[in-house]
């Protein structure tokens, strides 16, 4: 019976231990980092790791600059200029940049760092190109971690992608 009391103290105290050493505060390892961009191991995908508006610094490891918030409209013309098959992301594709860390949902910073700096006051919030209902789209906020929608003329910041080197 007392190894029983034991084993039930002992599972508690550890518990809150196990659940943190879970924790992923992201350290690029889904990725190959190749100067400004980040392909995805698992999907394949080809990320900009900086937001529209800021640009890669290899001197400083990260994104430097101001991020420019787009209507999506402008997000998709600037896309598209960009050529090279960069795109606005759908929101499947933005989906996956999310990992569980202790705080919650999030993107991991060292992939794509400086994305914060894209929080105008209500939040790192960035376009997808997918339609939530007819005139709205769908964001993600990366400073609280949640999905949501807006129409399609208010200014976010943009993260853009391209298909896999496997699609081709």
């Amino acid at each position: 019976m007392r190894f029983i009391e034991v084993s039930a103290i002992l599972s508690a105290l550890l518990l809150p231990f196990s659940a943190n050493a879970t924790c992923n505060n992201g350290n690029g390892s889904g990725y190959v980092l190749q100067g400004d961009l980040a392909l995805s191991r698992e999907q394949g995908l080809i990320w900009k790791r900086c937001a529209i508006g800021m640009r890669w610094s290899d001197a400083e490891k990260t994104c430097v600059g101001e991020p420019q918030g787009f209507s999506l409209e402008e997000a998709v013309d600037y896309a598209r200029n960009e050529g090279n098959g960069w795109r606005v992301p759908t929101g499947q594709e933005l989906e996956t940049l999310l990992i569980d860390t202790c705080d919650g949902p999030n993107i991991d910073m060292v992939a794509f760092p400086n994305l914060a700096a894209s929080d105008f006051g209500e939040g790192a919030k960035f376009w997808t190109s997918t339609e939530a209902i007819p005139g709205m789209r769908y964001f993600f906020d990366f400073t609280h971690g949640y999905v949501d929608m807006h129409s399609s003329g208010f200014r976010l910041s943009v993260l853009l992608v391209k298909g896999s080197l496997r699609s081709k």
